[in-house]
């Protein structure tokens, strides 16, 4: 497998807007991927082309679920994206 992109997911509306990361975004909604469940999206320069999601876990009140490290639980759900991001390498959560 060969790792192409890993994005973190962003929440903080002051890094949301950046040209960098609303490409992705329209990447994601392009290719049907709810990168707003979750906490990293990883995609893969494979035939096919593969994206990983990791979806954050929720409580029966729809909060997050975190471990002991506070770091969200999560699953992973698979997608196959027509193309690859716009953007490669990693984009962290936070920016400096």
């Amino acid at each position: 497998m060969s790792l192409y992109m890993t994005a973190d997911v962003r929440y903080d509306m002051t890094t949301t807007g950046s040209p960098p990361y609303q490409a992705f975004l329209t990447w994601c909604a392009n290719n049907s991927i709810p990168v707003q469940t979750g906490w990293q999206v990883r995609a893969y320069n494979e035939t096919p082309l593969r994206a990983e999601l990791d979806v954050i876990d929720l409580d029966e009140q729809g909060e997050w679920i975190t471990g002991e490290d506070g770091v969200p639980v999560t699953h992973t759900d698979t997608y196959y994206p027509a193309a690859l991001p716009p953007i490669q390498g990693h984009m962290p959560r936070l920016t400096t």
